[in-house]
C-alpha cells in the first residue's frame, strides 16, 4: 500500500484520545516491572529513569487533551525487526513514529524540516508528546526482558539519547515557526 505520511487514509470515524490513560498505566507497570529485575541489567539500570522521565514529559503534554476527540486514520505500527502492521489512531501518532523513525535511520535534517513545514495540520503538541514516548525504548527493553534478546538495539537507543533530544529540540523550534503559542521543553 502506498502511504504518504503527510496525507493519511481517515477512517470517518472519531475516538476519544486515551494516550494519557495507556501511557499512565505503562509508566505504573514498568515501574513496577523494574522493581523485579532491578540488577540484571546494567543499561536498563543505567537508563531506566531517564526514559521513565521522558514517559512523565510525554504524558505532561497530554495534560490539555483529556477529553479530546479526533478522526482515526490508518497507521503504521512502529515500523522494527522489518515488520510491519497496521493500526487505527490518530494522525499526529503515525507522523510522530516515522520522524521518530527518521532519526533512528540517519535522517536528513532539511527533510525532517521540510515535513514539519508541509505537516502543519498535525496538532503540534501531540506530535512533541509522541516524541517524547520513548517507543524504541520500551520496545527493545520489553524484547530483552521478555524475549532475553536485542541488548545491543536496547544500548544503541540509549547512546544515542543526547542526539535524540537535540533532535526533538530541532523539531521543537521548527514547529515554533508556525505556532502562536510556542513549545517549551525542558531541556
Amino acid at each position: 500500500m502506498d502511504f504518504d505520511i503527510l496525507n493519511p487514509i481517515k477512517l470517518y470515524k472519531k475516538k476519544k484520545l486515551n494516550w494519557f490513560e495507556l501511557w499512565t498505566v505503562k509508566s505504573d507497570y514498568i515501574n513496577n516491572y523494574y522493581n523485579n529485575i532491578k540488577g540484571l541489567y546494567s543499561i536498563i539500570d543505567e537508563s531506566i529513569d531517564y526514559y521513565m522521565a521522558m514517559l512523565e514529559m510525554g504524558i505532561f503534554y497530554l495534560k490539555d487533551y483529556s477529553n479530546y476527540f479526533d478522526y482515526l486514520y490508518i497507521q503504521h505500527n512502529i515500523i522494527l525487526d522489518n515488520e510491519m502492521s497496521i493500526k487505527e489512531d490518530i494522525k499526529e501518532r503515525d507522523f510522530a513514529e516515522y520522524l521518530k523513525y527518521l532519526f533512528y535511520e540517519n535522517y536528513d535534517i532539511k527533510y525532517v524540516d521540510k515535513l514539519i513545514e508541509e505537516g502543519r495540520n498535525f496538532n503540534y503538541n501531540l506530535v512533541l508528546a509522541r516524541l517524547l514516548y520513548p517507543s524504541y525504548y520500551l520496545f527493545y527493553l520489553d524484547r530483552v526482558i521478555i524475549d532475553k534478546k536485542d541488548l545491543d538495539e536496547l544500548k544503541n537507543i540509549v547512546d544515542k539519547h543526547i542526539e535524540y533530544e537535540k533532535y526533538i529540540k530541532h523539531i521543537a523550534d521548527e514547529m515554533n515557526k508556525y505556532l502562536v503559542k510556542k513549545i517549551i521543553l525542558p531541556f
